[in-house]
C-alpha cells in the first residue's frame, strides 16, 4: 500500500524536451505533477506520455507559456475542482483542488488548492501581484500546495548584481530604492508573511537535509552574467499545517535533467498517514451561513 505521496515540480524550457521530459517524470511516479512552459498545443501529449490527467491554465495574451498540473489517475489524489485564473497579469497559475481518496474510496472531507505559478521575469511589481493572489489561498483553515519558478529569490539572498555586465536582466531582476538596486525577494516575504513554509527551507531546517537549498537554475551559459547554477528561483510552498508531513525535499540533479532543461525538477515526498490525519481534522475556519438559519443552525420562518 502506498505510504508517501510524490510531488514533482519542473519549468522544462519552453516544451522543447518534451519526450524526454515526460519520461523521465513518469519514471518517478509522481501522485501530482507540476510543470510551467507548458506549450498550447501539448497537453494532451503530455498527458499521454505522463499516463496523468493534464490541468492546464487559461491561456493569457503575451506568452505561450503555460502552467500546468498533472494528476495520477487512480492516485491516492483526486481533482474534485479547477479554477480559471484569467485575471493574471501575465502568465495565469493553473490552479485545481485535490482531496484524497481513502481506502473504501471515499474523499477527505478537506481539500488542497494546488497551484502551478510562473511569474513574470520582467517585472517585480508583476510578481509581487502573483505572490499576493496566492495569499488569498492562506486564511485560517484552508490548504495549499504551491509551485513556481518565482523568478526572485529567497529572503536574505546576497547577490553581486556588478559582476553583471547583462544590465536589462538586472533591470528584471531587481528593483530601484533610496538610488540603487535591490535584489528581488518579494513574492518570497510576501508567502512567508501570509503564513506559507518554503518546503526547502523546512527540510534543511528540520529534517536535516541541507542540499534542499541546492541551486535550481542557472545551466545554460548567457552573454553577461557569471557562469554556473547560482540561484534557486523555483520553490515550493505549503500551508504551516500541512508541513508536518513533509519527510523530504530534493533538487534532482543530473547531467541528463541539465541537458533537458535549464531548470531542474523538484520532488517533495508527504507522509500518506499524517496528510490522512490532516485532511480528516476540523479546522477552524469562516464558512458562508446559509441567511435563512440563525447562528445555532435553527431555521428562521
Amino acid at each position: 500500500m502506498t505510504e508517501s505521496i510524490t510531488v514533482l515540480n519542473w519549468n522544462l524550457e519552453k516544451g522543447i524536451n518534451l519526450e524526454a521530459g515526460a519520461r523521465w517524470v513518469r519514471e518517478q511516479r509522481p501522485d501530482l505533477f507540476f510543470q510551467q512552459e507548458v506549450q498550447p498545443d501539448q497537453l494532451a501529449r503530455l498527458s499521454e506520455l505522463l499516463e496523468m490527467d493534464g490541468h492546464i491554465a487559461v491561456p493569457r495574451p503575451g506568452s505561450s507559456n503555460d502552467n500546468a498540473i498533472f494528476v495520477r489517475p487512480g492516485g491516492p489524489l483526486v481533482c474534485t475542482e479547477e479554477y480559471p485564473q484569467a485575471w493574471a497579469p501575465w502568465h495565469a497559475p493553473a490552479n485545481i483542488a485535490v482531496r484524497l481518496r481513502d481506502a473504501d474510496g471515499a474523499l477527505s472531507p478537506r481539500q488542497i488548492s494546488a497551484v502551478s505559478a510562473h511569474c513574470c521575469y520582467w517585472s517585480p511589481e508583476l510578481r509581487l501581484t502573483e505572490a499576493r493572489w496566492c495569499t488569498t489561498l492562506a486564511k485560517p483553515g484552508w490548504l495549499a500546495v504551491i509551485f513556481g519558478d518565482w523568478n526572485s529569490y529567497r529572503v536574505g539572498t546576497d547577490i553581486r548584481w556588478d559582476d553583471y555586465t547583462d544590465h536589462a536582466f538586472v533591470a528584471n531582476r531587481t528593483y530601484e530604492h533610496a538610488g540603487r538596486r535591490h535584489t528581488d525577494v518579494g513574492p518570497d516575504r510576501e508567502l512567508l508573511a501570509a503564513g506559507y513554509v518554503e518546503m526547502a527551507r523546512h527540510a534543511a531546517e528540520h529534517l536535516g537535509q541541507p542540499d534542499a537549498l541546492a541551486p535550481t537554475s542557472g545551466y545554460r551559459d548567457h552573454p553577461g552574467r557569471p557562469p554556473g547554477p547560482r540561484h534557486t528561483i523555483d520553490r515550493g510552498y505549503l500551508s504551516a499545517e500541512l508541513a508536518p508531513t513533509l519527510t523530504s525535499y530534493e533538487v534532482c540533479d543530473t547531467p541528463q535533467l541539465r541537458r533537458l532543461s535549464d531548470h531542474l525538477p523538484l520532488r517533495a515526498t508527504l507522509d500518506l498517514a499524517r496528510l490522512r490525519d490532516v485532511l480528516h481534522a476540523t479546522p477552524a475556519m469562516y464558512r458562508p451561513t446559509d441567511a435563512r438559519t440563525d447562528h445555532e443552525g435553527a431555521t428562521r420562518a
